[in-house]
């Protein structure tokens, strides 16, 4: 019997690398994104056994849709990837805006992963994508950075809770990545710096690996990004975002 796996934000980038890579791995894959479009034109490549959710994370509705479904769907493994970002001052991005990313970014993964998780069995698993800005607070988009200390502290105490029971929570953590996010973020995509920059099938092949071992909470894609986030441990705080906020004006 095919292992089941559900992963949000698969209409492009990272996500739908990493539903790609699952089909790969002898899973049926259920997609989840706004763009319905995009999801029929996606599975239909996945072939025949795979699946396609259409919800909009960032509402109350949306997440009660996708937990409803993972409830019922006798999922092995859980992919909490839809995140969206805002780039600019805090009082300069609209609230609503910022509002709607924090209920993506943070509500919608502690919706989704207490639906998954009460029903988890032994041998099944949860990914929650976080951020390499977890660690290093961005002025010009901090409340993102926030979201995703958020994401991995809560990745890091239900690997944890969950390692009783025989499932295993990872907290993935991308550094750049050559994605539409920059852009959409209200960002330049010439301001992407592509020496820096990892595919979304690097992200998605490291994600994985480390699924396959299950040795720890926290992985961060890729030597470059281990190397920044490691900085966190060495600068006081107030050096690291003085370092983060001159390379945003840059």
């Amino acid at each position: 019997m095919s292992k089941k796996a559900l992963v949000t934000g698969a209409s492009e980038g990272i996500g739908q690398a990493i539903a790609r890579r699952l089909k790969e791995e002898g899973y049926l894959v259920t997609s989840v994104a706004r763009s319905a479009d995009k999801l029929k034109t996606f599975t239909a490549e996945l072939g025949s056994g795979h699946d396609l959710i259409v919800a909009d994370l960032s509402t109350v509705a949306g997440q009660g849709k996708i937990a409803d479904a993972l409830e019922k769907g006798n999922y092995n493994l859980l992919i909490n990837n839809a995140g969206v970002g805002t780039v600019g001052a805090f009082t300069e991005v609209p609230l609503e805006k910022q509002m709607a990313m924090l209920s993506l970014n943070a509500a919608a993964v502690v919706r989704l992963a207490y639906a998954f998780l009460k029903n988890a069995k032994s041998g099944d698993a949860l990914v929650n994508v976080s951020s390499a800005l977890a660690f290093m607070p961005m002025p010009g988009m901090g409340l993102y950075s926030a979201t995703k200390s958020f994401v991995t502290a809560f990745s890091d105490t239900l690997w944890y809770e969950q390692k009783k029971r025989g499932v295993y929570v990872m907290g993935l953590h991308p550094g750049i990545t050559a994605t539409n996010f920059q852009v959409a973020a209200g960002g330049r995509k010439e301001d992407l710096p592509s020496h820096l920059a990892q595919t979304s099938e690097q992200v998605a092949d490291i994600c994985i690996k480390e699924l396959r071992a299950r040795r720890k909470p926290t992985v961060i894609s890729g030597g470059k990004n281990v190397i920044f986030a490691g900085t966190s441990r060495i600068l006081p705080r107030k050096s690291i975002v003085n370092m983060t906020g001159k390379m945003m004006e840059k």
